[in-house]
């Protein structure tokens, strides 16, 4: 039979900082903004160096165009730094905006 925890460590432990509220947000507009794009996004980090790498590839709606985009990826200090770098790199390589952050 599980344990219930106590109410106030655990009211402790979900605080989120609102600097994070502000990434988390952030972090869900881009995620929207490549699947409205119809992107797929692959994110891993890399404990060894403390960075995170992203991979965006088109997804099944994305094929489907006429113009082959192909995948890129970037890395960056956060998840979002990375994926940051890989839509730019992916607006650069295809010669137009695919995907507006702004």
């Amino acid at each position: 039979m599980p344990r219930a925890r106590n109410q106030k460590s655990r009211n402790r432990d979900a605080r989120m900082t609102f600097a994070d509220e502000r990434v988390a947000a952030e972090m869900g507009r881009v995620m929207l903004a490549l699947y409205r794009a119809g992107m797929q996004v692959r994110l891993w980090p890399d404990a060894l160096k403390g960075r995170a790498g992203a991979r965006i590839v088109a997804g099944p709606s994305a094929k489907r165009r006429s113009s082959r985009l192909r995948s890129v990826s970037a890395a960056g200090d956060s998840p979002l730094q990375a994926i940051y770098a890989a839509v730019e790199r992916l607006n650069e390589r295809s010669g137009a905006i695919v995907v507006s952050l702004d």
